[in-house]
């Protein structure tokens, strides 16, 4: 059974995304990688890969991001201490 969620931990959580979504799309670096991210995503789409290829990159992808999040979840708690 997975835990409930505080109400802190959701309040933090809702702020985050919208406050966090509204300064990125303000955000001319973010909006150059995204951009850039658009390019390399059609780029890979048309490599051609065969499924198998698709599923290693896919893997190694959701790897990098998921690394990354937690890395990101780290520093932001950094700035909430209970």
């Amino acid at each position: 059974m997975k835990k409930a969620e505080s109400l802190l931990e959701l309040l933090v959580r809702i702020r985050t995304h919208r406050a966090l979504d509204r300064a990125a799309g303000k955000d001319g670096y973010y909006r150059t990688t995204l951009k850039e991210q658009d390019r390399a995503f059609d780029e890979l789409y048309k490599a051609g890969l065969n499924k198998e290829q698709k599923r290693i990159v896919d893997n190694a992808l959701c790897a990098l991001n998921a690394n990354g999040a937690a890395y990101g979840k780290v520093a932001y708690r950094l700035g909430f201490p209970d």
